[in-house]
């Protein structure tokens, strides 16, 4: 698979079968967060991968009762240092390439952004001084659900210029 066919076909997974993930993959997928580009070469990422049941399930009501993430292999929360100026860039930079390796070797993602960063760092044990900056879910789907429908280009990439139409994107 080339990254134009895995950005193409990636979808968000919402359904996920009951299976582990081994070793070699996870090996492979733990790499690409390693590799992953960050500003100043600073690597300001911390990822809590959480396949026990009991966490995943306090975890629900931190993500505003998302249900799903009872059905995945990992929940995933990402953690910066605040501090450092691109920590939400940085990590989903990793997270993105984490995806797309994912989607390469059969798995499935979905991005979690709708949570609770109290409550998600109480039941994980994130110290204070750190951010949770996103979640996902990972795992093996279930289904492979239909793509949907996107925007034309010409109606959000500009040349020169904001609002200024680019003969290229249409």
């Amino acid at each position: 698979m080339d990254v134009t066919e895995a950005i193409a076909n990636r979808r968000s997974i919402r359904q996920y079968v009951e299976e582990s993930i081994p070793d070699e993959h996870m090996n492979i997928l733990l790499k690409s967060l390693q590799l992953a580009p960050s500003a100043n070469n600073s690597q300001n990422w911390e990822f809590i991968f959480v396949d026990d049941d009991e966490l995943k399930k306090r975890l629900i009501p931190a993500c505003f009762h998302q249900r799903f993430l009872g059905e995945c292999a990992y929940f995933i929360a990402g953690v910066a240092n605040p501090g450092l100026r691109w920590h939400m860039v940085d990590i989903t930079i990793a997270m993105t390439s984490f995806t797309l390796q994912a989607h390469e070797l059969g798995y499935g993602t979905c991005w979690i952004g709708a949570f609770d960063e109290a409550m998600v760092k109480k039941v994980l044990g994130v110290p204070k001084d750190k951010k949770v900056v996103i979640c996902m879910t990972f795992g093996r789907p279930k289904t492979n659900p239909l793509p949907k429908g996107r925007k034309p280009l010409k109606t959000f990439v500009y040349h020169n210029g904001f609002g200024k139409s680019w003969k290229r994107a249409q």
